[in-house]
This record gives C-alpha cells, sequence and structure tokens, in this order.
C-alpha cells in the first residue's frame, strides 16, 4: 500500500509531465491534489508557485514558494526561483538576498550567480555585475546567448563598447533570429554612431517580431541621428501606442516637436496627463521642459498638477519653488525649496537650486551654507562651485580671489590641419561639413541657445572627416594647456589635474541674427571650450563687442546697483579656440548680422 508522501510525489510527476506539454490547468489540479495529500510537501508548493507566477498572481507565488522554504530551506533552485518573482515585483534588494542565499548553499549554482549579475546590473551596479557574470560563465561549460547578452549589456553600463559588441555578435552567432539581441545590438551601434548599421539592426528586430516600446523609442533615437524627424516622431509615438507613460518617449518626442518650432510641443504631454491623470510622470516632465522654455509661470502650474499625485516628490517641490522665485514669489518659492531639501537632504543638486534662489532673494550667507553642503555632497559639480565662488565674491570673501578661475582662460590661434595651406580654407570647408549637422529648425529647449541650433550626438566620435582633422589641433591645444595648469591640490579645479584626460562630449552650434548663448556653466565637465568656425563680420568691432564670448556674469538677475561686469570677454575669430574652466560662468552677447556665428565646442574630464 502506496503512502501519502509516495502518491504525492506520483502526482507531482504526473503535473510535471502535463506541464512539460503546455497544459498548465492539468499541472495545477495535479499539483494541488498532492498538497491535499502532503500540504507541506516542498517540491509540490514551489512548483504550484511557478505556476500561479506564470498566471501572474505574484502574491500567491511568493506565499507558496516560501512555505516550501519553511518546509525545506536548502533548496537554492527555490531561493533562485523566490528571488526572480521578487525582481518581477520591483522588490530588487529582497531578490538580491534571495539569490545570494542559493549561491550560499550551492556555490557552483551557476543560474544563481547569472540572475544575481543580471539584478545588479538592474541596481546600477555594473562592475558587481560583471564579477558575478564572470563566476557564472566559469561553473558554465559553453556560454549561452542570454550569458553572452548579459555580457554585452554590462559591459556597455561600463561604457567598454568594443567589449560589448563582441559579446552581443557573440550571442547573435548562438540564436541570429532572437529579436532581443538585435535589438541590443542596434543600442550598442547607435552608441558607436553607426547609425545606418543600427537602423538595419532595428528594423530586422522588428521583422522578428519585436513590438515593445523600448525598441520604437530607440528606434526612433536612431531615426533623429539619420536627420529623419518625422519618421522619428512617428516612431516616439509607436513607443506611446505601446506604453503611454513611457517617460524617454514622452520626453525626447516633446524636445523634438520644439526643436522643430511647434508650438504645440507640449501636447503629447497633456494628452498622456488626461488620459492617466493617476500618474504624475507627465506633469512632472511637462514642467521640466516649461522650467527650462522659461514659461515659468506654465512650469509652475505643471508642477502643482505633479504634486498633487506625489506630494512628497522633492524635485516638483524644488522646480515650484524655482518658478516662483522667478516669478517674484520668493517666500512662497524659497518654502517650497526648503521642503525639497528636507525631502531630499544628500540631493546636491535641490541644495544648489535653493542657493541660487538665496542668493536672488540677498541671503548671501544662507546661501553659502547650503553651496557649502551641495560641494561637499558633489564635489566636482561645477555648477554648485560656480554659485559658491559667486556668493563669497559678493561677501568679500578671501576664498574667491583662491578660486578665480577667470585666470585659466587661454585663447589660442590655431594652425591649420595637415593638407590646408590657412585656417581660413579650411574652416570654409568645416563649416560646409558642419551645417549638413545642423537638421532643426530651432534649438533644443533644455540648452543655453537663444535663436539658433544645435547638433545631435558627440560630434568627435562620428567619423566627419574635416571634424577629425580639427580634433587633431585640438588636442595638440589641450595637452598644452594641461600642462601649463600650476599645482595646487587645495584648489577646485586644479586639483583635477591628473596631466591626462578624455573628450566628454561634443557639439556644433549655430546662431543667427540676435542670437546668444545664456549665461551658464557646465555641471558636469572639467575643461570648456568654444571653436570658433565662421563669425560674422560684427565681430570685428572692439566697442560694440557683438558676439563676443563674455566670462564672470551669472544666471541670476541678483539687482545689484552697480550691476557686475563681465570678469573677462574673448572676441571670436575663426580659428580660435577659447579653453577654460567648466565652473567658470559664460555666455555670448547677442549679435545683429545676416550671418551665421558658428562654433564647435567641447567638455575636457581628467582621467
Amino acid at each position: 500500500m502506496t503512502t501519502p508522501i509516495q502518491q504525492a510525489t506520483a502526482l507531482i510527476h504526473a503535473g510535471f509531465a502535463a506541464q512539460g506539454l503546455a497544459d498548465w490547468g492539468g499541472a495545477e489540479i495535479q499539483y494541488r491534489a498532492a498538497l491535499r495529500l502532503v500540504p507541506a510537501h516542498p517540491a509540490a508548493l514551489q512548483l504550484l508557485g511557478l505556476l500561479l507566477k506564470r498566471s501572474g498572481d505574484l502574491a500567491g507565488a511568493e506565499d507558496l514558494m516560501r512555505r516550501s522554504l519553511r518546509a525545506l530551506p536548502a533548496q537554492p533552485h527555490v531561493w533562485n526561483n523566490l528571488g526572480n518573482l521578487l525582481g518581477t515585483a520591483q522588490r530588487a534588494v529582497e531578490a538580491l538576498s534571495c539569490f545570494e542565499e542559493a549561491i550560499a548553499l550551492d556555490a557552483g549554482y551557476a543560474d544563481g550567480h547569472y540572475n544575481r549579475a543580471r539584478l545588479l546590473l538592474s541596481l546600477s551596479r555594473a562592475p558587481e555585475a560583471l564579477t558575478a557574470l564572470e563566476r557564472a560563465s566559469v561553473l558554465s561549460p559553453q556560454p549561452s546567448a542570454a550569458v553572452l547578452h548579459l555580457a554585452s549589456q554590462i559591459h556597455a553600463a561600463l561604457d567598454a563598447l568594443p567589449r560589448a559588441m563582441q559579446a552581443i555578435e557573440g550571442a547573435l552567432s548562438l540564436a541570429p533570429d532572437k529579436p532581443a539581441l538585435l535589438h541590443t545590438q542596434a543600442t550598442l551601434l547607435q552608441r558607436s554612431h553607426r547609425y545606418i548599421d543600427a537602423l538595419r539592426s532595428h528594423e530586422r528586430a522588428q521583422v522578428l517580431g519585436l513590438d515593445a516600446a523600448d525598441a520604437h523609442y530607440n528606434r526612433g533615437n536612431t531615426l533623429q541621428s539619420l536627420g529623419r524627424l518625422s519618421d522619428a516622431a512617428h516612431a516616439y509615438r509607436a513607443a506611446l501606442q505601446r506604453d503611454p507613460l513611457h517617460e524617454l518617449a514622452l520626453y525626447d518626442l516633446a524636445r523634438l516637436r520644439w526643436r522643430q518650432g511647434d508650438p504645440g510641443f507640449d501636447d503629447d504631454l497633456k494628452h498622456a496627463a488626461r488620459q492617466h491623470p493617476e500618474s504624475t510622470h507627465p506633469p512632472a516632465i511637462r514642467a521640466q521642459l516649461l522650467w527650462r522654455a522659461e514659461r515659468y509661470a506654465d512650469a509652475a502650474q505643471a508642477y502643482r498638477v505633479a504634486l498633487a499625485g506625489a506630494p512628497d516628490a522633492a524635485g516638483c517641490h524644488d522646480g515650484l519653488g524655482r518658478c516662483l522665485v522667478r516669478l517674484g514669489d520668493r517666500v512662497a518659492g524659497l518654502a517650497s525649496q526648503q521642503l525639497a531639501a528636507r525631502l531630499a537632504p544628500q540631493d546636491a543638486g535641490v541644495r544648489a537650486n535653493l542657493a541660487a534662489s538665496l542668493l536672488l532673494a540677498g541671503q548671501v550667507n544662507e546661501a553659502e551654507q547650503e553651496l557649502a553642503e551641495a560641494c561637499r555632497l558633489a564635489p566636482h559639480d561645477q555648477y554648485a562651485w560656480a554659485l559658491r565662488g559667486l556668493a563669497w565674491r559678493l561677501l568679500g570673501d578671501a576664498r574667491a580671489t583662491h578660486l578665480n578661475p577667470d585666470r585659466f582662460v587661454q585663447v589660442i590661434d590655431l594652425e591649420p590641419p595637415q593638407g590646408y595651406a590657412d585656417m581660413h580654407s579650411f574652416n570654409t570647408a568645416l563649416a560646409a561639413e558642419l551645417l549638413r549637422l545642423h537638421h532643426d529648425a530651432d534649438a533644443p529647449v533644455d540648452q543655453t541657445l537663444r535663436r539658433g541650433t544645435q547638433t545631435l550626438g558627440d560630434i568627435f566620435e562620428q567619423g566627419h572627416v574635416l571634424v577629425d582633422a580639427l580634433k587633431v589641433r585640438i588636442s595638440q591645444a589641450i595637452d598644452g594647456y594641461v600642462r601649463s595648469l600650476p599645482t595646487d591640490p587645495e584648489h577646485r579645479f586644479l586639483s583635477r589635474c591628473t596631466g591626462r584626460w578624455r573628450y566628454a562630449d561634443s557639439w556644433s552650434s549655430r546662431l543667427r541674427d540676435t542670437g546668444f548663448h545664456t549665461n551658464h556653466v557646465h555641471p558636469h565637465g572639467w575643461i570648456s571650450s568654444a571653436y570658433y568656425v565662421q563669425v560674422p563680420a560684427v565681430c570685428a568691432d572692439t566697442t560694440r563687442r557683438e558676439g563676443w564670448l563674455r566670462f564672470g556674469l551669472p544666471d541670476l538677475d541678483l539687482g545689484l546697483d552697480p550691476p557686475l561686469a563681465p570678469s573677462l570677454e574673448v572676441q571670436p575669430q575663426p580659428g580660435r579656440l577659447a579653453l577654460f574652466p567648466s565652473m567658470l560662468w559664460h555666455g555670448t552677447a547677442p549679435f545683429h548680422a545676416a550671418a551665421h556665428r558658428l562654433t564647435i565646442a567641447f567638455d575636457v574630464l581628467p582621467r
């Protein structure tokens, strides 16, 4: 006569067989029958849990898996399955502990190491993810397409694009028709500025059935890079059809419409807010863009809508406060920003923004206190340091004299690249190359240009022949600039100098009649720049100084009498390169001319 355990085991085998035939209902019947005989049977509990997870009942699945582990804790595979379930439920910290428990029970459990690596990557802990995946790879005799795919994603997160590309090509050699692999390949090709190849991979993934919102969004990015702007907008809308609250698609579609001069640039955001009033994302994104467009009253109202659904959102309180201060309601504005600082005390950006508003309100000592904390929290945030230098200057603090980034401005007239007799002929040819990259009708809403356009992507990495020739001369100039810097470990600019550097970003700007750059700093740079390709003839007037580069003026109207004057001005001339600390306030004077003012700019970081 069979025992209940033997009967339950037979039922579990029958259920497993049904599951192998995709008979999910039959499998569930067998597992439940087994549990009626042996209510704490570990295998029946966890197998039924996997079925409930498959049907979307995550709470029921978790309860069954935990009951299985209470009955028999030493089950690495169940800890692994519970970790996957908790990861699906966005409970990453709990999921990570489950994977670690599985590995502690069986150090050679390859799936546990792989899933831990996958979760660590999702937590932006790429170096740890790589270590975990390397352990999983050692334990697997042959790398699978899944392991190679994850390796590609981790290397991409570490900015190791050649290794990421090698890994995805290896994955595709094992599974050439897997859409997810083609999508990852497309995003890597996009980041490598191989836009035509990226589009081919996107389109092959679509043909093979990939219809996810992220796939349409990333395809839109590639189409933008190719200058196919209407097609890009269509791709972003396709992403929103699949996921109406896709934040990046909403943001980039609005930015694209702004750059095309569309007065209804935020219509898609307003539509998303009407269709999904429970979500705070559309009004928050819209508020951010309206703030950058200097439409402070509209931005304030959008922030209020977002706060109605998320009353503890520090970023929205910060944004609302910034708008109110610019609208003249400094009491309410500062109160909102101070609340933001209490809600997010470790956010250096929130503190720097509060300090800027305190400076506008004339509360310079209070602003300096906030900036001291912001600079402690984010020692390389150039905006915080620029504001702190301004506060010191207003207070007459001797530290302003020591910081004094103006003294590190260098103006260099470059020699023509090899093959060109003079800079005029080179810049004429370079201008033609650059103008083909200016696809837009207006400047990005989130940049400093007014009445002009800016190129997309990192132009120093896009393979443009003349840009690359200029890059050689610019690199030589940066080498000399870095070598010329004095040693001072106590100075926020000089202390970062290692003697080695890298480009962080590069772009071209084109200003038209009455165009200018607002006063700003580059928050994430170290050294910034301006190289002049073409300038209007009016820039030659040394009295009016139209279109000149100006240093030392903040982006705040402090109401001083007399107002602050530029600490230094540089006359733009074709072939001239200006290098200066990223923390140094800079902008340009407007000019009045039919001709364009065409430049290349870039940021440099130490390495």
